[in-house]
């Protein structure tokens, strides 16, 4: 059981560094427009389906046969969740490459000035909620779980910078705006979301440190010194 268990951990966290390094690529193409990264990007991403199916089988499997309790049982219910969460960040990093293919280059510079603080809040959060979960670290974990709405101001201010960029220029000419424009939304909402699924890649390992659900609540103080 304890073999199989760390075969599990071991995939689920080659998982975890196969979307950190397409997140990390996805985002340096779009701040650099470089296509080709891009590209690579979405090329990619079938590949983290493949890692995705291959350890929802290895969980269940385990599960059946390994018939698992206590801390073990949680871990493996948290790697079926975990991959879930890990596959969507995948797909928003593949959303946004697709998004600087189309683009064919990067943001015009104010509005990248604007969305720079969301990217790089999205990536910081990802690593640090996988940093926590190789730890096993319950507080770090706690930490950004509670700070999911940080992102989304960001998000916000990303937003507005966006509309007056596109939406309220001067220009005569607003289709070309309005493309450019629905791109960058569109982009800020995917990472937005990578945000959100880094605050879930969070909860998953406060449960299985703690043995606490915190999805949708806070911990009281009585349950994080427990």
């Amino acid at each position: 059981l304890q073999q199989a268990v760390a075969q599990l951990r071991t995939r689920l966290l080659v998982m975890c560094a196969a979307v950190h390094i397409t997140l990390e690529e996805a985002c340096g193409a779009l701040a650099s427009g470089n296509i080709g990264k891009a590209s690579a990007v979405v090329d990619n991403d079938e590949s983290i389906n493949d890692l995705e199916n291959e350890i929802d089988d290895m969980a269940l499997a385990l599960l059946v046969r390994g018939q698992p309790m206590a801390q073990d049982l949680r871990f493996v219910v948290a790697a079926l969740r975990m991959v879930n969460d890990l596959e969507r960040i995948g797909d928003e990093a593949a959303t946004i490459a697709e998004r600087t293919l189309i683009m064919r280059d990067t943001l015009p510079e104010p509005v990248m000035a604007a969305v720079r603080p969301l990217l790089d809040t999205a990536c910081a959060l990802y690593k640090d909620a996988v940093e926590a979960f190789r730890t096993a670290d319950a507080e770090k974990a706690l930490r950004i779980r509670q700070s999911e709405d940080d992102s989304s101001q960001m998000e916000v201010r990303a937003l507005h910078a966006i509309m007056e960029h596109f939406y309220f220029s001067e220009s005569k000419d607003k289709s070309g705006l309005s493309y450019m424009g629905m791109h960058g939304i569109l982009i800020c909402r995917s990472l937005n979301r990578v945000c959100r699924r880094a605050s879930n890649l969070a909860e998953h390992t406060y449960f299985v440190a703690r043995g606490i659900n915190i999805k949708h609540t806070t911990p009281s103080s009585s349950q994080e010194e427990s």
